[in-house]
């Protein structure tokens, strides 16, 4: 019955239904998420082992160190190195997980797809994991140079497996009409059981530190953050939002359905391969980076179109303040509920995700008339 619901969600009929709910103007939601990013930013600086007031907060932003005390030093070394690179590392992954979630939703054409659900992120995390486990036996057939590039090929594997699951669940859309159908559904549950299946095997061949590792790609976590792996994927994020214009014209072309969008002029496989490629590169590098994390793909999107509609045209950039904002909540969750100890990030957003998930579920029948 869940398959049923969600195969015949049409996006035309969600789209007048949204269409009624369209209240509150854009620039309200984007003024909205921007303070909310503003109001967590200060909180997540500010809050840790070490609590630092806003007016030691400030001093640190704004002076540099040879401006500083010697007891404000240690202020700036905690702020500039531990909380300032977690903090833009999560709003990074939050805008780059929800943003894919758009595409990916926009592909299928159901707003109750997500990269995870369909297995798009266990893909790349089970191609991490299996770099993981047999990087260096697979290093001794490469030249020297490689050697010292392993977080590089770490996420080239991470992409290749994201982009590996993108296709084959497109080339099984596509052989059932394109749409959400049942056999897609049923693909992304034996992608996904197939992933666990191989990744506890991989936990049976890894060694203890191999095994450490494999368990924080399963549960994800900020703690590794750094001003390198910023950089990298905020350079692939840039990329992608300069896709954004071409992306929403696209996605939207193909919410009439394929057949329309390519009537009206659209070059409709260019579209799905752009959109693949994309999605599949934002979820590969942020799983690289910091693990699984499920669900934001699918809760951000789906909040924002009920507030904005479904046009990826203002759709595209408020998942990108609301995919920081969230996972930049869920952060500090994660590192101050159960203080000292840290909990995941992916504990605190399946936490969020799974019953919000059910929610949607119970609502799609509801509008079917099944609870009647």
């Amino acid at each position: 019955m869940i398959v049923s619901s969600l195969e015949t969600s049409s996006p035309k009929l969600e789209s007048k239904g949204e269409e009624k709910k369209k209240k509150i103007p854009p620039i309200i939601v984007y003024a909205a998420l921007a303070v909310g990013l503003f109001g967590i930013s200060i909180l997540s600086l500010k809050f840790g082992s070490i609590q630092l007031s806003i007016g030691e907060i400030l001093k640190v932003l704004v002076l540099g160190q040879d401006s500083l005390s010697e007891l404000e030093v240690p202020h700036s070394i905690l702020v500039w190195n531990l909380r300032m690179p977690r903090l833009v590392l999560s709003m990074l992954v939050g805008a780059s997980l929800a943003s894919a979630g758009v595409c990916i939703q926009g592909l299928f054409r159901n707003p109750l797809v997500e990269p995870g659900f369909i297995g798009v992120s266990p893909g790349a995390a089970l191609a991490a994991s299996t770099w993981i486990v047999f990087s260096e036996k697979i290093l001794t057939f490469f030249p020297a140079e490689l050697r010292g590039k392993e977080s590089f090929l770490l996420q080239l594997c991470a992409f290749a497996g994201a982009l590996s699951v993108s296709f084959f669940l497109h080339v099984v859309s596509k052989r059932e009409g394109g749409g959400f159908s049942l056999v897609l559904v049923l693909a992304g549950i034996a992608v996904n059981a197939t992933v666990v299946s191989l990744l506890g095997f991989l936990s049976y061949l890894a060694d203890d530190t191999q095994l450490r590792n494999l368990t924080f790609w399963s549960l994800g976590s900020m703690a590794v953050a750094s001003w390198h792996k910023i950089y990298l994927l905020g350079l692939v994020l840039l990329i992608v939002v300069l896709f954004f214009p071409v992306l929403a014209r696209g996605l939207d072309a193909l919410a009439l359905g394929e057949a329309e969008a390519f009537h009206i002029g659209f070059k409709v496989r260019r579209i799905r391969n752009l959109t693949i490629v994309l999605a599949s590169l934002l979820v590969g590098v942020s799983i690289s980076i910091c693990g699984n994390i499920a669900f934001v793909g699918l809760i951000v999107p789906h909040i924002l179109r009920m507030v904005l509609g479904p046009g990826h045209r203002t759709l595209l950039p408020a998942s990108l303040f609301g995919g920081a904002l969230l996972l930049a909540i869920a952060d500090l969750t994660a590192r101050t509920i159960a203080f000292p100890s840290e909990l995941p990030i992916g504990i605190i957003a399946a936490g969020i995700g799974g019953p919000f998930f059910l929610f949607l579920i119970l609502q799609a029948k509801r509008r079917e008339g099944e609870f009647r």
